[in-house]
């Protein structure tokens, strides 16, 4: 499963995610005395999952993107679904319901399953003491008339169908410090399993690499079961991470692909970056030849330093020599010619290239240590 089919997550998971809504409400009264114990919500993601959307503070992101000088122009990016929903109706909807999004929210995590259709994910996050009655209260309060939601064991364990307006079903199980939904009963079938069994996506021993990393506060960061760009593809067992930063004018995505410890793939990426043809054209640079990319470089910092200066030679201009690999290209380029950068760049950037049509795209590759890092930074033009 690719990257691909996480990107198509989008339209159709409002009614899931309106259950993170009410998770936010219970957020507002959830003691943060105990946060030294919070509930490891990997522990609970099946570790066939293909990717992973993960959030310590939705709040921060709501609050900061209507800010910044292009939330405008990507407010339909249909990135796993979750992403558009909570920059739009979930802060209105909390702000409704609930007096606002608390400034203390915990993590979220959303998981996305094969074979990948909008219905494909779980909604997981943590729980107070006291939350899960106001949870199913609101719940009930969305089922049609007085529709009493249906219990149903499995391993023991409890899982509460209720029916939403939509003609759909919202399957739902919850445990101490933690709740968890989704459209298909069969994927809360499958958390439970991963908890009985202690079969994870925590247990995983490529995934598990991801925690080894220390991560900043206030973060949003998308895993894949890929690499980070598919023309390095070698098998199903990496897993990338894409943490986002933003700021008024600059979308960063930085991360690092992680591979199994039995795995030899640097010399085989290296050679893969090598082989890539130059490309040196009107707004596109791509290149995986160390000599080349200096000489665009240089080239780019002597035009920032006559008349011709544009945006586009500053973003080459600003990149690191140490890289295997280079790709500059302004996004409107790549929108009128999508199947031309579909081997280098992640699908959920492939496939709203139209809507980032006023980003300059700079991406480089490094290695270093048997590590592949990526930094992909989109630079709004206007």
């Amino acid at each position: 499963m690719r990257l691909r089919t996480v990107a198509k997550l989008g339209v159709v998971l409002s009614v899931v995610l309106f259950c993170i809504a009410v998770g936010f409400y219970g957020f507002t009264r959830l003691s943060m005395t105990d946060r030294g114990r919070e509930f490891n919500l990997f522990s609970l993601v099946p570790s066939n999952s293909i990717g992973v959307l993960e959030s310590d503070n939705i709040n921060y992101f709501l609050n900061d993107f209507s800010q910044l000088n292009y939330s405008n122009e990507l407010g339909d990016f249909q990135f796993p679904g979750l992403f558009n929903f909570i920059l739009g109706g979930l802060n209105e909807y909390a702000t409704q319901k609930a007096h606002g999004l608390s400034s203390r929210m915990s993590r979220l995590l959303v998981s996305f399953h094969a074979p990948g259709s909008p219905r494909d994910q779980v909604v997981y996050f943590r729980m107070g003491a006291g939350d899960e009655k106001l949870l199913a209260d609101m719940l009930q309060e969305r089922a049609p008339g007085e529709f009493q939601p249906k219990k149903e064991k499995y391993r023991g364990k409890n899982i509460y169908i209720y029916p939403l307006n939509n003609n759909e079903f919202l399957a739902v199980y919850s445990g101490s410090g933690f709740f968890v939904a989704s459209y298909q009963k069969r994927l809360i079938e499958e958390v439970i399993d991963a908890k009985e069994d202690e079969t994870a996506l925590s247990d995983d021993e490529v995934f598990s690499k991801v925690f080894e990393k220390k991560k900043s506060h206030n973060f949003l960061t998308l895993y894949g079961r890929t690499t980070s760009m598919p023309f390095l593809q070698n098998n199903n067992r990496c897993w990338s991470e894409f943490d986002f930063h933003m700021n008024s004018d600059v979308v960063y995505l930085t991360g690092d692909t992680f591979m199994p410890d039995t795995c030899s793939c640097t010399s085989e990426f290296v050679a893969k970056m090598q082989s890539v043809p130059d490309v040196k054209e009107d707004s596109i640079v791509i290149s995986g030849n160390k000599d080349s990319m200096n000489g665009y470089m240089d080239e780019a910092i002597e035009e920032n330093d006559g008349s011709g200066r544009t945006l586009f030679d500053e973003c080459v201009a600003n990149l690191s020599r140490d890289a295997s690999f280079m790709l500059v290209a302004d996004m409107h380029k790549v929108s009128e010619n999508p199947e031309r950068f579909r081997p280098y760049l992640p699908p959920f950037i492939l496939e709203n290239a139209t809507l980032f049509h006023s980003f300059i795209l700079s991406t480089q590759l490094s290695i270093s240590e048997d590590r592949l890092s990526h930094i992909m930074v989109l630079t709004y033009k206007d």
